[in-house]
């Protein structure tokens, strides 16, 4: 049996959801007590996860060049990593995150020690527009590299049911639901005034990547269907990405905001309601901050939406294929309800105790534990 010291975070991609769970990662285990190493590329790297991590205390960062594409490139980033364990190292525990990290750390030669742990944030095949040749390939890729797993960590129940469909052993799985908090300083008041929001405007928010998953452009049309029925409706955009000329120009004169990146858990609180009109999701960080800022959740039915909507007590669950129309009318009845409004508000706030970071952060070390064979720990 090993305890557990020294632990490796591995990822290719800095953005979104799966940067912020390594860096509240990292530094949940570092206050714990151990040793914790992030190893990341810098081709992606948004300027703010690079920032945070940085400043971790007790925590130490290595770059290695991964690409997101698939290529001969894997070759060379594949050594470049086998280098820096074994000049870092060794370590108790290699954690991947998403699916390039996670197909290199269970890759990596046998010589390497450390138990493999691999966490997708999604499925790339939980993707509905992926086709079937696509949902073939990389299917059979994650069926055959789950054997070099320790464990594979879901953070929802369904990407947990989805990967059993693809034929990954339960033995292998895990399911950790994300954790959230948001900044202490965070406040409805300061939050709707740097969003330019006025007493009267009853605000929608959308926080995330502007592209295809996200479905932007559906959301934006939600809204405008919605001030039809809701005149004090209004949108308010969190996020950027290839698709935000678009949102504009869908927009138009409608009263929808651009704010593009922002410290997203910071405004949260400015929110009446928050939408997510997303194609596919594993587990995403704003619903969880959206309990956390008791806020009414609209979203479409994908991953997460188990662990943290109740249909009719803190939002609606929608279709997948709703249409922005169907979206719309359901914002347009919470925006002229605010009684129901209220009651779906204290309803998220009450749902936010099950998904806290201190319960993300000892469900994976007992993850670890399990994996590793640590000894169990008196009280």
């Amino acid at each position: 049996m090993t305890e557990i010291r020294k632990v490796a975070l591995i990822l290719e991609t800095s953005g979104g959801g799966s940067g912020r769970h390594v860096l509240d990662l990292a530094e949940g285990l570092a206050g714990a007590g151990l040793e914790v190493t992030v190893i990341w590329s810098p081709l992606r790297a948004a300027a703010s996860f690079k920032e945070r991590l940085l400043a971790l205390q007790g925590v130490r960062a290595a770059e290695v060049e991964m690409q997101r594409a698939v290529g001969l490139h894997d070759l060379r980033a594949l050594r470049a990593l086998a280098r820096c364990l074994d000049d870092l190292g060794p370590f108790d525990v290699l954690h991947g995150h998403s699916s390039k990290a996670g197909a290199l750390v269970r890759l990596l030669p046998r010589r390497i020690p450390g138990t493999r742990i691999y966490t997708p944030h999604a499925l790339r095949t939980m993707d509905p527009g992926l086709g079937r040749a696509g949902r073939l390939i990389y299917g059979t890729i994650e069926r055959l590299l789950a054997g070099r797993a320790d464990r594979i960590i879901a953070v929802s129940s369904s990407e947990y049911t989805h990967a059993r469909a693809l034929g990954i052993p339960a033995a292998k799985l895990a399911t950790v639901v994300n954790g959230a908090a948001l900044p202490e300083t965070a406040r409805r008041e300061t939050a709707r005034a740097r969003m330019g929001l006025g007493p009267q405007d009853v605000a929608i928010g959308f926080i995330g990547r502007l592209d295809d998953q996200k479905e932007p452009l559906r959301f934006v049309d939600a809204v405008i269907a919605a001030t039809r029925a809701a005149p004090a409706a209004c949108g308010v955009v969190l996020g950027d990405g290839p698709l935000r000329a678009a949102c504009e120009a869908r927009a138009g004169d409608a009263p929808l905001r651009f704010l593009g990146w922002c410290d997203g858990p910071a405004l949260f609180p400015g929110l009446d309601i928050f939408c997510m009109t997303s194609r596919y999701e594993a587990m995403p960080y704003t619903l969880i901050e959206a309990l956390h800022a008791g806020a009414p959740i609209v979203t479409t039915q994908v991953g997460g939406v188990e662990e943290t909507v109740i249909e009719g007590e803190n939002g609606h669950i929608l279709p997948l294929d709703s249409s922005s129309e169907a979206i719309g009318a359901v914002l347009a009845q919470l925006v002229t309800d605010t009684d129901r409004r209220r009651a779906f508000s204290a309803a998220s706030t009450a749902l936010a105790e099950q998904r806290t970071l201190v319960q993300m952060m000892a469900q994976t070390r007992a993850v670890y534990a399990t994996a590793t064979g640590e000894p169990s720990r008196p009280g």
